[in-house]
């Protein structure tokens, strides 16, 4: 019998095609790719009240881009990081970008999250301008799902070919908020 590749093992088939990276995994990637696009790795250190997964800075010239990042291992553990960034954003302000890292996961699961009541989680990560990226260890890819930072340098280093999510939904949530608004 052969023996699959790592990658067909974290492949999980059900009801919904999942990824079975840890998260621990999928944050040791995005250090990785941040490094490669030159930042700089932070000791972990609390923003306020939070301890971020991932806290990274890179300069260029007399400007510094930071990045604090939380990973979530499903959607079920997205709004609780959502949180934490938003307590991390009371104490930095616009000074760092606000990342939500998850593994890759069904796409059907993401908009579910993304169209709940409304678009409420997307229209409060937009309103808080946090990104969500989704980071792939095995692939070496992280697409940036909603958001991009504010290191136009840095915006490039995404995973070709992904677009976000951000037109999509947000045409389709503002239209539904216009339509239920006219009845």
């Amino acid at each position: 019998m052969p023996v699959p590749d790592s990658h067909e093992v974290r492949i999980k088939e059900g009801e919904f095609r999942e990824w079975t990276f840890p998260i621990s995994e999928v944050l040791k990637w995005v250090r990785t790719f941040l490094k490669d696009a030159g930042y700089e790795m932070l000791a972990p250190q609390p923003v306020g009240l939070v301890v971020p997964d991932v806290h990274a800075r890179r300069k260029e010239g007399n400007r510094a881009f930071e990045i604090v990042a939380i990973g979530a291992q499903h959607t079920d553990k997205a709004v609780d990081a959502m949180t934490r960034l938003a307590a991390m954003r009371t104490v930095l302000g616009d000074k760092a970008d606000y990342v939500l890292v998850m593994p890759p996961i069904s796409e059907y699961l993401l908009l579910e999250l993304l169209r709940e009541a409304e678009g409420r989680w997307y229209f409060a990560m937009k309103g808080a301008k946090m990104m969500m990226w989704l980071a792939n260890p095995d692939e070496e890819f992280v697409w940036s799902v909603i958001g991009e930072p504010q290191d136009r340098v840095f915006r490039g280093m995404f995973a070709a070919g992904k677009m976000s999510l951000d037109f999509f939904l947000n045409r389709e949530l503002a239209q539904k908020r216009w339509s239920e608004e006219e009845y």
